[in-house]
């Protein structure tokens, strides 16, 4: 069903050319003109050595030297990323939420020769064109520009993007990939769309993906590289304000789900509204989008859910689920072997194989603390069972060690916790020696949860019971893919 392999961007720009121009690549809602637009795969391709062309004759001597995004979701964005990388240059997505410290911090650290952008940052933060004046190009400059020749890859190993991670504390990492690193995981991506379509007996060219996470995540990133792969077509929402209304407009079969996306269709599933959803049917979400109840409630009502686990580092590898049984309903998974092996070290999951990071950028200590001997070491704490089914138990950096010498994992007990309806959002952490639980809620709520709290603690042993208990009145800070912020 899909052609595989492709092992670089301008192997995949080609297949574009010649073997799908005709199938629509991308859809989007043009607000200025108040419609859905159609892009096709030769349109796409022609604007991506365009992009590249641009680049070209922008940055002298190009070859390496770091190209930044900053930018909202767009078509221009998907071109501008195959483009840069397509020119010889390596690409730099980076998240507009971000503050401006964050940014030049960002900017200055890859020292960028270029920053594709569309204004909208710069409104914000004026001091973006104080300070890069002459570094900025629109994003949309490439459209009077002729496509560039595409030349081949000169070096799969060599760097071809530096991806920030959306850090929980302190300053956001640049994880170092290569086209190696990029398409060695493409197979394990592609795979389990061919084995569910087969078994829905659908045309994979009529199933489409629904775009909302930011393309600076490696999740949107590497699904711009594996529906382009598959001839599969993007339908980007660009603002999640215009979720149902983007959603109602473009045929959408699937969708990566952000965890207050998931918790709003399950909503929408159990109070009779799933018209509202059109086609969409199978959802990818993370390890901890959403409750064990949430999905299976979605299971039972039609809705095919692939859980993932996966790192900016590893490429997005990890480990798949597509179980669609109680019986693993809380593993992240099985691995992706051949194209990784696994390994668990005094509680760690370490991965090893060609998606992992050639390392962190300008940070040799960094990478030298998780990169040992080859192998990837996660920082996640897992079990795997009998099966083979892998189940993150907690962060290693995250454990609370005890006076006593006893370890306890908060996202353990966060899990525990978030089961009671009484709860919207909390947070384990250690205070003066002991285990306090922070929830946020309703005001009326408080006894409900204290009370759930005692009967909690019943069945935990003496060391991870969670003797303090405090109230917050609004919900806790969170970073770009929706992870609770620790301080």
């Amino acid at each position: 069903m899909f052609k595989l392999p492709v092992f670089t961007i301008d192997q995949l720009v080609r297949r574009m050319e010649t073997e799908y121009p005709q199938r629509i690549a991308m859809r989007y809602y043009d607000e200025d003109q108040e419609k859905v637009q159609e892009m096709t795969y030769g349109q796409y391709a022609h604007d991506i050595r365009c992009v590249a062309a641009e680049l070209q004759d922008k940055i002298p001597d190009i070859q390496g030297k770091r190209v930044c995004i900053l930018a909202a979701n767009s078509y221009h964005y998907a071109a501008s990323i195959f483009g840069t990388v397509l020119a010889g240059a390596v690409v730099v997505p980076l998240n507009r939420q971000k503050s401006w410290d964050d940014i030049q911090y960002e900017v200055n650290l890859v020292e960028a020769a270029a920053i594709l952008h569309d204004g909208s940052y710069l409104d914000r933060e004026p001091a973006l064109g104080q300070v890069y004046g002459d570094k900025l190009l629109p994003i949309t400059g490439y459209q009077s520009y002729q496509p560039a020749e595409i030349q081949p890859c000169r070096d799969r190993e060599a760097l071809m993007a530096i991806m920030f991670t959306s850090g929980t504390t302190g300053r956001s990492k640049g994880v170092m990939l290569s086209q190696k690193n990029l398409f060695a995981p493409m197979p394990a991506y592609c795979d389990p769309f061919r084995v569910m379509l087969e078994q829905m007996g659908v045309d994979h060219y009529d199933f489409n993906h629904f775009t909302v996470l930011p393309m600076f995540h490696i999740a949107a990133f590497t699904s711009l590289v594996s529906w382009a792969i598959m001839g599969m077509a993007h339908n980007l929402c660009t603002d999640l304000r215009n979720f149902y209304r983007d959603l109602s407009l473009m045929p959408c079969d699937t969708m990566a789900a952000v965890p207050v996306l998931l918790q709003s269709i399950h909503r929408d599933v159990m109070r009779g509204r799933k018209d509202r959803l059109g086609k969409l049917r199978v959802l990818t979400c993370g390890a901890a989008a959403c409750t064990p109840q949430m999905m299976l409630d979605m299971m039972h009502n039609g809705f095919f859910i692939m859980q993932m686990y996966g790192l900016t580092e590893t490429a997005g590898d990890g480990t798949w689920n597509n179980d669609q049984s109680e019986r693993h309903i809380t593993s992240v998974g099985v691995g992706d072997e051949p194209i990784c092996q696994y390994s668990i070290q005094d509680g760690e999951l370490c991965i090893k194989g060609d998606p992992v990071m050639m390392g962190y950028y300008k940070e040799p200590e960094q990478t030298a603390e998780v990169l040992v001997d080859g192998w990837f070491h996660t920082g996640d704490l897992v079990r795997k069972d009998e099966e083979g089914y892998y189940y993150i138990t907690g962060r290693k950096k995250n454990l609370i060690i005890l006076a006593s010498g006893e370890n306890v994992s908060p996202e353990e007990l966060e899990k525990q916790l978030s089961a009671s309806p009484a709860v919207e959002e909390c947070m384990v952490k250690e205070k003066e020696g002991k285990i306090c639980a922070e929830v946020y809620c309703p005001a009326e709520n408080q006894e409900a949860v204290r009370e759930y709290i005692t009967r909690l603690n019943r069945t935990l042993p003496l060391y991870k019971r969670m003797t303090l208990v405090e109230f917050r009145d609004k919900p806790f800070a969170r970073n770009a893919t929706g992870k609770l912020v620790r301080s």
